[in-house]
């Protein structure tokens, strides 16, 4: 079941490794003109060949983030984006947007930044590093289009905003932390999380499983 994905804008985010916090670092664009990188009020510590200041434009994908891409000259290129439940001819700025353009050489995610409106938002669950075994093993019962849960999680020790994705009251994992100011108006209004892909062990704990939600965001 591969979805397209309409978003034209990205939240780049850097997560401070002590405190497990993320700093909005600025906005990525991608209209018919190329792409738009504008840094957020008050930043200070600037990313990799992009100075702070006006904002940069481009006909292509910045090298910063166009690294964290991959290449669609490698062997298990369809094989990702399979797993990202997207087509072998997915753009760029879609694989961003699906797979948060982690990098094992820094600490950005990039977290697509809905319009207000309807909206049909799919994410790869965090978090699934630190749940027990069996909880890991939920995941594999788990089948596509399976209604899931989202419940507010205050009490977390390190994210007094965190969302949980759960299935029948068992933890399956969170809600990507940048994306959670964005998840939290939808949950206050009619919406429906459902199992998107559930991708073998193999894949990793990132690339675990694949989610879709559907609601409306306020704005």
């Amino acid at each position: 079941m591969m979805t397209r994905t309409s978003t034209r804008r990205l939240l780049v985010t850097r997560r401070n490794p002590d405190t497990r916090h993320y700093e909005a670092i600025g906005e990525l664009i991608h209209d018919e003109d190329g792409y738009t990188f504008t840094y957020r009020d008050g930043i200070t510590r600037a990313l990799p060949g992009m100075p702070p200041g006006e904002p940069h434009r481009s006909a292509e994908l910045f090298p910063l983030f166009s690294h964290r891409v991959i290449s669609p000259r490698r062997a298990d290129h369809d094989d990702y984006l399979a797993r990202l439940d997207l087509p072998p001819t997915a753009t760029p700025f879609e694989v961003l947007t699906r797979s948060g353009g982690r990098s094992a050489v820094d600490m950005l995610e990039l977290t697509p930044m809905p319009e207000p409106g309807p909206v049909r938002l799919p994410f790869l669950v965090h978090g699934i590093r630190h749940l027990t075994e069996q909880e890991r093993a939920r995941i594999d019962t788990l089948a596509e289009g399976q209604r899931l849960h989202l419940q507010a999680a205050p009490d977390t020790p390190t994210d007094e905003h965190a969302v949980l994705v759960t299935d029948d009251g068992h933890r399956l994992g969170y809600v990507p932390r940048p994306l959670t100011e964005y998840v939290h108006p939808i949950m206050a209004g009619d919406h429906e999380l459902t199992v998107e892909r559930v991708n073998h062990r193999d894949a990793g704990f990132h690339m675990r499983l694949l989610v879709q939600l559907v609601g409306t965001y306020p704005g």
